[in-house]
C-alpha cells in the first residue's frame, strides 16, 4: 500500500508557484493592452468628434449662403469665396480660399502648426444645383500615434430657390 502512495504524485509547491507566475505575466500583459486600447480609443474619439463638428459647421455656413453668392473679399486675410466653384478635398493640394487650419483647441493656426485641416470644394451640377463637399482631417501625429487619423467628409447638393 505504501508503494501505491508514492506513485501518486500531485503538483509541488514550486510547480504551483511557476504556474501562478506565468498566469500573472499573462494577466499583466492583458491589462497593458487594455489600458493602451482605452487611451487610443479616447484620443481617436475626441479627434473624430472634432472633425465631425468642424465639417458640420462649415457645411451649415455654406448652405446658408444664397445660391448666387460668390463674393470674394481679398482685402482681408480671410478670403470668403462664397459659393464660387472651386476648391479641392485632396490634402496634398489645398486651394487658397477653400482651406482653413485649426489648432488643438479649435483656434486658427498656420498650415505648419495645424492640428486639423478643413477643406471644401464647390462644383456646379447644373444651372440650378451646386455640389458642396467639406472634408476635415486630423493632422496631429503626436496625439494619435497609431492607426488612421480621423477625418470626416460631408457632401450635399444646394438647389437654387424658385424666384
Amino acid at each position: 500500500m505504501n508503494k501505491n502512495l508514492k506513485e501518486e504524485s500531485g503538483m509541488t509547491l514550486i510547480e504551483s508557484m511557476i504556474a501562478l507566475l506565468i498566469l500573472l505575466i499573462g494577466l499583466l500583459t492583458m491589462a497593458q493592452v487594455l489600458a493602451f486600447s482605452v487611451i487610443a480609443s479616447k484620443n481617436y474619439g475626441r479627434d473624430a468628434g472634432r472633425t465631425t463638428v468642424s465639417a458640420r459647421d462649415k457645411m451649415e455656413e455654406l448652405t446658408a449662403l444664397r445660391f448666387t453668392y460668390t463674393y470674394t473679399n481679398t482685402s482681408d486675410t480671410f478670403t470668403d469665396t462664397g459659393l464660387t466653384t472651386g476648391g479641392s478635398l485632396y490634402p496634398s493640394t489645398p486651394v487658397t480660399g477653400y482651406v482653413e487650419y485649426f489648432g488643438p483647441n479649435g483656434g486658427t493656426a498656420s498650415a505648419s502648426d495645424a492640428t486639423y485641416v478643413r477643406q471644401w470644394e464647390i462644383s456646379d451640377i447644373s444651372a440650378n444645383q451646386k455640389k458642396i463637399m467639406v472634408s476635415v482631417s486630423s493632422t496631429d501625429k503626436r496625439r494619435l500615434r497609431y492607426g488612421e487619423r480621423p477625418s470626416t467628409t460631408l457632401v450635399t447638393v444646394k438647389t437654387r430657390s424658385p424666384q
